[in-house]
């Protein structure tokens, strides 16, 4: 048995635990719109790294990439599909979720309309709060029908239009590349960092350790990662039990640092930095020892690595 199976680290509120909330909720002030309400209060910093990410990126479309990636991390458990039509960016939201049985059929179609209004809310108000210029063509679609308590958020929302066949959030296409306010690649490339590694631990829910010593080995800029001894006392075991550990999970230490060097590495190749700035920023001595270390995680050396990439055509202009 793991040590780690009994584990008392704080953890954020879960799924479940958040349904449960949501139903007492509906109990308590039914038809008030609270979805609304949540979706129109929820900031974009109130999403910790991945508000962070939104803020600090360049353009509205490549917030909206990163939000089809990573916006199921959070407590709306949607997933974004997105594609553009006559001009229109269109973007449709799914549940990932599954409500438990036992709960009425009345009460998951409540939870689940107080889940996608709060979502769609909440994305057109992040959006419209990371960038100063308006977003034309919104509008929404949802499939249920039109509730009185719009009539009271209708000034602070786009047009939304009931009873359709599918949720949709839908703006012109050119907002796209509309900038935003407080753009910067140094602070984007550090929270989209950690919402990789938040994510990454949301995909091994039931693997504690790996989640653990992931969410502990993070790099000190141009001094390199924590090493075991120092992981291992942070997480207060010995480095016996954190290798043992690690070994049940079928993995090593030194395997979740390299994973981790290698993601980095690939975000400062992102950015423009040099070869020689990466070598540095990771704590590596030499230049010829991260080359060494590029070539066993991709076959190639940087140089190359670097030109491949550059070569590639990105996501964001096959959208327009």
């Amino acid at each position: 048995m793991s040590l780690f199976d009994q584990e008392h680290l704080p953890e954020k509120i879960k799924f479940s635990d958040w349904v449960c909330i949501i139903s007492y909720l509906l109990e308590l002030v039914p038809d008030k719109g609270i979805g609304y309400r949540f979706g129109l209060n929820c900031r974009v910093t109130s999403h910790e790294t991945l508000g962070f990410a939104m803020l600090s990126n360049d353009t509205l479309g490549n917030v909206i990439l990163d939000l089809q990636k990573y916006f199921n991390i959070r407590l709306h458990k949607m997933e974004l599909n997105i594609y553009n039509k006559n001009d229109k960016l269109i973007m449709t939201i799914h549940p990932l979720y599954q409500l438990e049985k036992h709960i009425r059929v009345e009460k998951q179609e409540a939870i689940s309309q107080f889940l996608t209004e709060a979502a769609i809310v909440n994305i057109i108000t992040n959006l419209k709060e990371i960038t100063e210029y308006e977003i034309t063509g919104m509008q929404v679609r949802v499939k249920w029908g039109k509730n009185y308590y719009h009539s009271l958020f209708e000034k602070r929302l786009p047009e939304f239009k009931f009873n359709q066949d599918k949720n949709q959030i839908i703006f012109d296409l050119k907002c796209l590349d509309l900038p935003l306010k407080f753009s910067s690649k140094s602070a984007y490339h550090f929270a989209i960092q950690h919402v990789q590694e938040e994510y990454l631990i949301s995909q091994e829910p039931d693997n504690k350790i790996v989640s653990l010593v992931n969410r502990n080995i993070r790099l000190i800029p141009n001094e390199g990662f924590p090493t075991l001894t120092d992981t291992a006392r942070k997480l207060r075991v010995s480095e016996r039990v954190l290798k043992r550990e690690l070994m049940l999970a079928n993995t090593t230490f030194s395997s979740l640092i390299q994973t981790k060097k290698f993601a980095l590495t690939k975000q400062l190749i992102s950015s423009n930095k040099s070869i020689q700035e990466i070598s540095d920023i990771l704590g590596y001595s030499h230049i010829n020892a991260f080359s060494r270390a590029f070539r066993g995680w991709t076959g190639k050396n940087p140089r190359d690595y670097i030109r491949d990439q550059k070569s590639s055509s990105g996501y964001v202009a096959q959208l327009h």
